[in-house]
């Protein structure tokens, strides 16, 4: 295990990262730094205690082992646990599993033992609707690559010619998606995690090595999450839509039946048999179709 790195180290680590030498830029340096330090840090905490919890042990115990107590044990950890326990009938997409074999692939060509999140990133430019918003945007594997090893610090030669793993960070960022998927998804269905969310996780969390490197693309993480809010919005009922309760006596507005946004001057909506959709998820079904048609061979 490599040893913690020291105030000297943290801030050389912050100047090597700063836009400029600039007070301020080195302050949101040094922040981002130290940040990635205590999220790697929080996930590795987090993904033992779901193992110690897997292998029977309680809350009292855990929290004698953390010194603090039973109470303050389980309300620290025991929603993050639950979120990233593995889900019963959950399952990944093809778009998601041929990420995350391009992403394993990267850091094997790097020399790396572990994939990080900006990995993560570069396989989900393989393809689907997360690789057609982020090459909208502008962001292709080169660049990804490119500003990935501008960023951190790879070595120069290979350190590891065993299969690379998944880091911490990115096992978290991938049961994010997968918790994310399962919320989505209405009582009874078949849960599918996909790689539009893991793209949505990896880019609203600030302090992620693949989030660093789409703000040094100068990629705008809102411009992300509008072209996959089919994808990521959460708040839906036991069936699978949003409530339409109000108030007594005053009608609804009429809403997505499948993103839940209400009609508008801007969100045109069509109806169905007691359902509506909007052009947005549309456009969302077009290209998932898309993707999804295989070539027929020739006869």
């Amino acid at each position: 295990m490599s040893p913690e790195p020291n105030v000297d180290q943290l801030i050389q680590g912050a100047h090597a990262h700063a836009a400029s030498e600039e007070p301020l830029d080195l302050l949101d340096a040094v922040l981002t730094v130290t940040r990635d330090l205590s999220d790697r840090a929080d996930a590795a905490v987090d993904q033992v205690v779901r193992q110690v919890r897997d292998a029977g042990y309680s809350w009292t115990v855990i929290g004698e082992r953390l010194g603090v107590s039973r109470q303050a044990a389980r309300q620290r950890y025991a929603e993050r646990v639950e979120h990233t326990s593995p889900t019963v009938g959950l399952s990944r997409g093809r778009d998601l599993d041929s990420a995350l074999t391009a992403a394993l692939a990267a850091a094997q060509t790097e020399g790396l033992a572990e994939a990080g999140t900006e990995h993560l990133l570069y396989g989900l430019l393989t393809d689907g609707v997360a690789a057609a918003t982020l090459e909208k945007l502008g962001a292709t594997r080169d660049k990804v690559r490119e500003a990935s090893r501008r960023l951190f610090d790879y070595p120069a030669t290979p350190t590891s010619s065993a299969q690379a793993v998944f880091s911490a960070e990115a096992q978290a960022a991938l049961a994010a998606a997968e918790q994310l998927a399962t919320e989505r998804t209405p009582t009874g269905a078949p849960v599918v995690a996909s790689a539009p969310q893991l793209l949505a996780v990896i880019a609203i969390n600030p302090g992620s090595r693949g989030r660093r490197v789409l703000n040094d693309l100068g990629v705008d993480v809102a411009d992300i999450k509008r072209p996959l809010h089919c994808y990521i919005n959460v708040p839906r009922t036991a069936f699978g839509r949003r409530t339409r309760r109000g108030r007594p006596g005053k009608k609804q507005p009429d809403r997505c039946s499948f993103c839940g946004h209400p009609r508008s001057e801007t969100r045109r909506l069509v109806a169905g048999p007691d359902v509506w959709i909007c052009a947005d998820c549309v456009t969302s079904c077009a290209e998932i179709f898309t993707q999804s048609v295989e070539p027929r061979p020739a006869p």
